[in-house]
């Protein structure tokens, strides 16, 4: 894994840590930032050594959102640079990203933060954390990341956080469904990493298998075609090593030991 210098990460027992590294900008994303979260996102998913990734930010700040310096110069970038089109790209790989990812929310997640939050598999929050789609106070709109909000929370909620720009703290982003768990701040660090042990004991294809299958039915007719396509990917799936080594493993009584895909 290259080295960065707006993230840092440690990777242990297939989990792997990462850090927004701005904290003297509250981890706020910048143009470089994006790239090299896109990057990491690339690698990582590919990486036989990284099974589960935890997000979170360096400092007393999740995320400020977009960088306000970067994004006040987007009239005078070329398309392919201004933030609009390098956030809505760095929120997609995001979304697909094919592996577990818990994302772990202290101080602040404001504006484009949110969409890393809506993003995360799992969003454990500090119970005094808060949270604001700020964009509308700026003369902005939360477009970017919309998609992704929407789809986590609803178009009901979505119209009463997005249009007022109001700040919620970590109870009521457990009953808007942003985030999944809350508690105190050593408490939920803690809970994140059981749960990014947790995950990393399951077998690593079959999770990236999960995930698109979700992305796949969810919001789909459940008509016949829907149920042969999942009777088809059931099926080819019982043939993987995977599903051999963890059936194996399970009538033997055994832990399973589950075998490494090399890195592309």
């Amino acid at each position: 894994m290259k080295n960065f210098d707006t993230l840092a990460l440690e990777v242990k027992d297939f989990v792997c840590t990462l850090w927004l590294a701005r904290p003297e900008k509250r981890n706020a994303i910048n143009r470089q930032m994006a790239a090299e979260l896109s990057s990491f996102l690339e690698e990582a998913g590919e990486d036989p050594a990284i099974r589960v990734v935890i997000l979170r930010g360096q400092g007393d700040f999740f995320c400020a959102g977009g960088d306000l310096q970067w994004m006040s110069k987007g009239k005078n970038l070329p398309p392919k640079d201004r933030s609009g089109f390098v956030l809505a790209d760095l929120f997609n790989s995001l979304f697909h990203f094919p592996k577990p990812l818990i994302v772990l929310v202290q101080g602040a997640a404001m504006g484009g933060a949110l969409g890393l939050v809506a993003c995360g598999d799992f969003v454990l929050s500090a119970q005094n954390a808060l949270f604001s789609f700020s964009e509308v106070k700026l003369g902005l709109v939360p477009a970017t990341i919309s998609p992704f909000v929407i789809r986590r929370i609803g178009a009901l909620n979505a119209r009463q956080l997005m249009l007022t720009g109001s700040k919620i703290n970590a109870t009521q982003a457990l009953q808007y469904h942003l985030a999944d768990y809350t508690g105190e701040w050593e408490q939920m660090e803690s809970q994140a990493l059981n749960l990014a042990r947790e995950l990393a004991l399951n077998a690593p294809e079959a999770m990236k298998a999960c995930k698109r299958l979700i992305g796949d039915v969810a919001g789909k007719e459940i008509d016949e075609s829907l149920s042969q396509f999942t009777a088809n990917l059931l099926s080819s799936l019982q043939e993987s090593e995977e599903a051999i080594e963890g059936m194996s493993a399970f009538l033997e009584k055994r832990k399973p030991i589950w075998p490494v895909k090399p890195k592309q």
